[in-house]
């Protein structure tokens, strides 16, 4: 499990998710939900960085092979959430993990911008 590369966004968003839960329809259209669990699902957060250099991008792509893609999870380091006085989301029940592959695209030469999105991972005990 490695940690996500220790650089400072330029910006974030945090999409909060869900908590886990069973919708069931029944004939007559009335709708009844069951609660599945007490930890929210599918939290997202993308990452955007401006004008990074070639070296840094690349530590951002050797991490997203070696954590295999979308498969394996891993922690994300404290300087992803500066600025925040208290973490949204806890590094004590959540990891996290690619949501997809991200983009890279040049703006000036030797100079890249990059968004990564992440999806977070339940830790189990």
């Amino acid at each position: 499990m490695a940690t996500f590369p220790a650089l400072k966004p330029n910006g974030r968003t945090l999409g909060l998710g869900n908590t886990p839960q069973l919708e069931y329809t029944a004939v007559s259209g009335v709708n009844v939900r069951f609660l599945q669990g007490t930890k929210r699902v599918d939290q997202l957060l993308t990452l955007t960085y401006n004008s990074i250099s070639e070296s840094d991008v690349y530590l951002i792509y050797d991490h997203y092979e070696v954590q295999q893609g979308t498969l394996l999870s891993f922690p994300l380091p404290e300087i992803i959430w500066s600025g925040y006085t208290t973490v949204p989301v806890s590094s004590v029940d959540y990891e996290w993990r690619y949501a997809g592959t991200f983009s890279v695209a040049p703006t000036v030469p030797g100079r890249f911008s990059l968004e990564v999105t992440l999806q977070s991972a339940i830790i189990y005990p």
